[in-house]
């Protein structure tokens, strides 16, 4: 069984990421975790904080050398932006988790809540997630991701994005998006639709909405299957997106992500002072213009993770050897009945 926590807030001295029942035997230099926490902070659109941060880390567990032990993997991410001691703010901020967490836990501080629930955190799921994106890499599966809008934009690219986060920041303002993650070659099988938390498609979108600012999940052909006929559907097999039944068959896995704007905006949004009851404005001079680039690639390392404890269930080994020798039989089995179809 593959699981992972995390722990620290934006601004303490760490955070933290443990990754457990991952297998031994797989190779994963600092130099490759180092590069994939570096796409996330430096991602199209990301605050002045990113460029304090340089998300220095440090494995105390699991790893010895290069290659992974069989025991859990530890991972530290060392904070350059530290406060010794929070501000306090009882206004929260609209669209942030402040007012929920401010009920939830009794606190009239804002800070308190938003150190815990604020994106920083996902650069300990980048940490851990690496490992498994690695292995996916080593078991021949390809995970990919893009963006497809921002905003109103459709057809990215990396001028017409520069353009798009220009104006947003010259008006004070922030943008939402779509991104896209793909997994090619992977094995048919991964999953279960005999229960309903078993379901890969369950345990993705699970995954997916997860990550901060994520509203919505489609899988294939998603909400446009709303549109077309029984007929239609059937006729293109990419509808399915590469799950049927919950269950992965062997075609590409695609999937699509819905991001809010970034709630934080500098000329502030209104809101109420929850000592006073008073109106009030929250202001943020610190947040992202959007947070869809880097969501997608957040997004690569969390799909990578749920993959990773399919195919761990699926064909199970200790090692990566016992896991790979078991991944290429079933291949050749199964690929026998999908090259003829």
């Amino acid at each position: 069984m593959l699981r992972y926590l995390t722990a620290g807030e934006s601004h303490g001295k760490y955070l933290a990421g443990i990754l457990e029942g991952f297998p031994a035997g797989v190779r994963v230099t600092k130099q490759y975790i180092a590069a994939q926490l570096k796409r996330r902070r430096q991602a199209p659109g990301r605050s002045a904080r990113q460029a304090v941060e340089t998300d220095s880390f440090e494995i105390i567990s699991g790893i010895n050398g290069e290659m992974t032990t069989g025991a859990p993997i530890a991972v530290l991410i060392k904070n350059i932006k530290v406060l010794d001691k929070l501000p306090f703010s009882s206004v929260p901020r609209p669209g942030h988790a402040d007012l929920a967490g401010m009920l939830k836990y009794d606190t009239l501080n804002s800070a308190l809540i938003r150190e815990r629930a604020s994106a920083r955190e996902t650069a300990a799921r980048v940490a851990v997630g690496s490992f498994a994106l690695r292995l996916n890499e080593l078991l021949g599966i390809c995970i990919n991701s893009r963006v497809v809008a921002l905003g109103e934009a459709k057809a990215i690219t990396a001028e017409s994005a520069a353009g798009e986060l220009k104006r947003a920041r010259a008006a004070g303002d922030t943008l939402g998006g779509v991104f896209e993650i793909t997994a090619e070659n992977l094995p048919a099988g991964l999953g279960n639709f005999n229960q309903w938390d078993a379901k890969l498609s369950a345990r993705l979108a699970s995954a997916l909405m997860s990550i901060n600012g994520v509203k919505g999940f489609e899988l294939g052909g998603g909400f446009g299957l709303a549109t077309v006929s029984g007929r239609e559907a059937a006729k293109n097999p990419a509808f399915t997106g590469g799950l049927d039944g919950g269950v992965s068959n062997g075609r590409a896995l695609v999937m699509r992500c819905a991001v809010k704007p970034v709630p934080g905006l500098a000329a502030g949004a209104l809101s109420t002072d929850l000592k006073t009851f008073k109106r009030a404005t929250a202001a943020s001079k610190t947040s992202d213009i959007t947070a869809v680039f880097a969501a997608a690639v957040i997004a690569e390392h969390a799909t990578a993770l749920t993959l990773s404890s399919a195919l761990l269930e699926k064909f199970g080994g200790d090692t990566f050897e016992e896991l790979n020798q078991r991944v290429t039989l079933w291949r050749a089995k199964t690929g026998k009945i999908l090259r003829r179809l």
